[in-house]
């Protein structure tokens, strides 16, 4: 394995285990874990609160929520569940990078991860990182997205979210696909 500077998502203990987790879950090579496979009871009461399904709606042409964890639904200001990424999010451009994050897990068949620089409306500044895993009933075709999600502010005495959804500004980082 490489330093962590190659690989970002080692720098954050929930991200790098979820990752390990999905693997885990893949009946084999080149195959994807089914929905039932990801177990909350194995995943433990630290990890639901980061997580999030998201469902492909037509193809991909949409995103819904389907289940939202506490700590996601908290730094989103709202509860995500059943919502819809395009309607959920007034920064347009926002909306349009998760999207396409998302389609891009569906297009890739892989884990993707990506770093976004955000402000809060207060203007305190942190660091999201996201592990976005696919699901496929038949092992094969995308039809759930599970979302490993946390922030880190940079100023640790202040927890302030940025609510998600109506983050003053954002700014990619970093989006890697993770090959096997």
């Amino acid at each position: 394995m490489s330093d962590a500077a190659a690989q970002p998502w080692q720098d954050d203990r929930r991200i790098a285990d979820f990752l390990n987790y999905w693997r885990s879950k893949r009946p084999a090579a080149g195959r994807l874990p089914p929905k039932p496979a990801i177990d909350p009871v194995e995943l433990g009461a630290g990890m639901l609160p980061i997580l999030a399904l998201i469902e492909p709606i037509d193809g991909g042409a949409r995103f819904r929520y389907r289940l939202s964890g506490t700590r996601m639904n908290a730094d989103a200001g709202l509860d995500l569940t059943g919502r819809y990424v395009d309607e959920l999010n007034p920064n347009r451009d926002y909306a349009r990078y998760l999207t396409g994050l998302y389609r891009m897990t569906m297009q890739h068949r892989l884990p993707v991860y990506s770093e976004t620089r955000y402000r809060a409306r207060s203007g305190r500044m942190g660091t999201t990182r996201r592990l976005l895993c696919p699901l496929a009933k038949d092992g094969v075709s995308v039809d759930t997205i599970v979302c490993a999600q946390v922030l880190e502010p940079d100023d640790q005495r202040f927890i302030e979210a940025p609510t998600l959804t109506y983050a003053a500004s954002f700014e990619p980082v970093c989006v890697f696909v993770i090959a096997d």
